[in-house]
């Protein structure tokens, strides 16, 4: 199933013998990751599954807008030390639509489907987005296969930044998002409907803590930075929750981790 150039993990390592030096040289690690740009060599990075009672169960990993897979490598490795295969996927978020940014994940997890895998998903921010659409266009065969998914900080109901930016002096830097630059405008969110399909087990994690300023007047009160708590509610959702996190690093704060791990395997936080 693995193909040339894929990265493939079977365990993290430890550094140190030290446990306090350890974990904070993994919490730096994991802030650096985050903030990495997207590479056009970057390869899914795969992380094999040591369970057997969970080896026919995959965990998807989607990123945001302008990150790259190592953003979501610490969650990766946090749900592959409790059993899971997870398989880390980039994707060329500010290039293509939404259309074709669905069709092209549904491109790189058909191999697990065809195996008969339970397909878990994991995502941040526009990875939420993606994922909502891509099970939008999966045919019945291909849904019943997907288990649980986890949104962090979707802006489901469109994205006030990029409103804003439409609108502005700033307009240029609006070009810098691509096709996500107008898709996850209000009004263009608007069309692609704010309910979930039926039948999708789902829950959508937001962050309460602002760390960007700057963006501060543009969004609702209780927001991450980023995107505000209400633009990642949807109807069908089985479990809201908002933390004491930011858009930034929310997928990499340990208690995000473990209501993560918590809700693919019990459906509950």
């Amino acid at each position: 199933m693995h193909e040339a150039g894929d990265f493939v993990y079977t365990r993290s390592m430890n550094l140190t013998n030290k446990p306090a030096a350890a974990g904070k040289a993994k919490h730096l690690v994991s802030r650096s990751c985050v903030l990495t740009p997207p590479l056009p060599w970057d390869k899914p990075i795969i992380n094999e599954s040591v369970d057997e009672v969970k080896n026919d169960e995959v965990v998807i990993l989607l990123h945001g807008l302008w990150r790259s897979v190592r953003a979501m490598q610490p969650l990766a490795l946090h749900l592959n030390e409790e059993g899971y295969m997870t398989v880390n996927l980039p994707y060329a978020s500010f290039r293509y639509d939404l259309d074709n940014l669905a069709q092209s994940i549904i491109k790189e997890i058909q191999p697990y489907l065809d195996k008969g895998h339970k397909i878990h998903i994991v995502t941040h921010s526009l990875g939420g987005v993606v994922a909502k659409k891509l099970v939008d266009l999966l045919d019945e065969e291909a849904f019943s296969q997907i288990g649980r998914v986890v949104m962090l900080a979707p802006p489901h109901q469109g994205s006030e930044i990029v409103d804003w930016l439409g609108k502005s002096t700033m307009r240029p830097l609006k070009g810098l998002l691509g096709p996500a630059g107008k898709f996850l405008s209000t009004e263009n969110m608007a069309k692609q409907g704010d309910v979930l399909r039926q039948g999708l087990d789902a829950a959508v994690i937001m962050g309460k803590k602002s760390s960007l300023p700057f963006f501060r007047t543009l969004l609702n009160i209780s927001n991450d930075g980023i995107v505000s708590v209400d633009k990642g509610k949807l109807s069908g959702t089985q479990c809201f929750r908002v933390v004491d996190a930011d858009h930034t690093f929310i997928a990499n704060d340990s208690v995000v981790m473990n209501m993560v791990r918590s809700y693919i395997e019990t459906g509950k936080m």
